[in-house]
């Protein structure tokens, strides 16, 4: 009989940093996102694009390694977690596939990063939907974000537990 070796309590060095590389961009994008104007676009637009190839390297790197160790928590914070972990990296993926379909189909000639065209074709019912769903899906991200910060601040501070220290960069749980 093959023995496993324990699984680890932390989380890989890969994980890790696309965790904060997204994080800090998401972040950044939420805040353009609302503070959107003519001038920001392009990076905006440009983000979104990095943001979406960042959340398929996630997702591919998340399918082939297991996740740490689960912290000691009540079942409903487990499902919770859970939850709110999927409803991210959903909300997260969807929010530049809804951006593309307002960028690829505008009246306008957006350009990412002051260099990729993206206009495909106009068509006015295809980016109305995906301009409400890009707005919705803005405020559900914001939410979902709120939520994921303000529990992993709670297990830190309040339950002292190693939640948040097994996605720190450096720190040992």
């Amino acid at each position: 009989m093959k023995e496993t070796a324990p699984a680890s309590s932390s989380f890989t060095t890969p994980v890790k940093t696309l965790h904060w590389a997204l994080a800090v961009l998401v972040l950044i994008m939420l805040y353009g996102g609302f503070t959107l104007s003519r001038e920001t676009a392009t990076m905006h637009f440009g983000t979104g694009l990095v943001i979406l190839v960042l959340m398929v390297i996630w997702l591919a790197i998340r399918g082939r390694n297991p996740r740490p160790a689960q912290v000691d928590m009540p079942r409903w914070q487990q499902i919770a977690s859970k939850a709110v972990h999927h409803g991210l990296y959903a909300s997260v993926t969807l929010q530049p596939v809804f951006g593309l379909m307002m960028a690829t189909t505008s009246k306008g000639e957006p350009v990412a990063y002051g260099v990729i065209p993206l206009k495909i074709a106009q068509n006015d019912a295809i980016n109305e939907v995906g301009h409400v769903l890009h707005g919705l899906n803005g405020y559900l991200l914001t939410a979902l974000v709120t939520v994921h910060i303000l529990a992993a601040l709670y297990h830190h501070v309040v339950l002292r537990d190693n939640v948040l220290r097994r996605m720190l960069p450096f720190a040992k749980p």
